[in-house]
């Protein structure tokens, strides 16, 4: 089984979508199964695994390689995506205003936010610690994927991983449309100080993943074809959807919300 940990503006919305497309029903967006749960937990695979026992793929903002899920499943292989720090930072303060999250022209507030610093360190580690977050890729995480590497990493993550390999259905989704508020930030050179201070060990952990764990993913892929640039791509096919793309969706509207939502209910 395939466990993504999605970080918040790193295209996983699009990975998703990907999963859904390659592993129909047997790929869940997962959901905590109690309401003050921090983390999807090894209980909570033991029940999904009950109403779907195919399950081959997850993915969600509570996976975390740090919880006890793996004891739930032999075979668990972790992997996520990062992004420039500074690009997913302003992306998600213009998500947040596009959401009305946060106004337009609060962002020193917004930034101030413990929970919108370090994002990417602090979810893989679960402090905002570069050498936790580290430590925690090198021992615990397949894969690291780059978000601005976006179709090498697809197919690099499927060597990686040992995935059966497909050309995924997808366009980017979740994609700004309106770059207006993201095209002022970047302007304002205090907000930009702002941003990469409070982005110090994410750089970090990105620095380290650019410099040593991706060259090294890179040498060790074997089934996917590198190109004379030293780049491999897994392509993009023209449709958007496929009939497992749907197929999925039925399963989760069908039975897994409402399996969650009555246990929240019971509970």
């Amino acid at each position: 089984m395939i466990a993504l940990i999605h970080i918040k503006k790193t295209a996983g919305k699009t990975l998703k979508h990907i999963m859904r497309c390659a592993y129909g029903a047997a790929h869940c967006d997962v959901k905590r199964w109690a309401d003050d749960a921090d983390v999807f937990s090894a209980a909570d695979l033991k029940r999904l695994k009950r109403i779907n026992p195919w399950l081959a793929s997850i993915a969600g903002h509570s996976v975390r390689s740090t919880s006890d899920i793996d004891q739930g499943v032999a075979d668990l292989r972790f992997y996520t995506f990062l992004r420039d720090p500074i690009k997913r930072a302003v992306s998600q303060y213009q998500y947040s205003v596009a959401q009305s999250r946060c106004r337009e022209g609060a962002f020193d507030q917004w930034i101030a936010r413990d929970s919108y610093r370090n994002v990417q360190t602090t979810t893989i580690a679960g402090v905002a610690d570069a050498h936790a977050a580290i430590a925690e890729i090198e021992s615990r995480i397949a894969f690291v994927g780059l978000m601005e590497r976006f179709d090498e990493s697809l197919a690099l993550m499927q060597d990686a991983l040992e995935l059966p390999l497909f050309t995924p259905l997808t366009r980017r989704v979740n994609a700004a449309g309106d770059q207006r508020i993201r095209d002022a930030l970047l302007a304002d050179d205090a907000a930009m100080q702002a941003v990469h201070d409070a982005n110090l060990e994410d750089q970090k952990v990105f620095d380290y993943v650019l410099r040593e764990v991706y060259p090294r993913q890179q040498k060790a892929a074997t089934r996917v074809s590198v190109g004379a640039n030293g780049t491999a791509s897994a392509g993009r096919a023209t449709r958007q959807y496929n009939r497992r793309f749907f197929t999925n969706g039925l399963y989760r509207y069908a039975v897994y919300k409402p399996a969650v939502a009555l246990w929240r209910g019971i509970g």
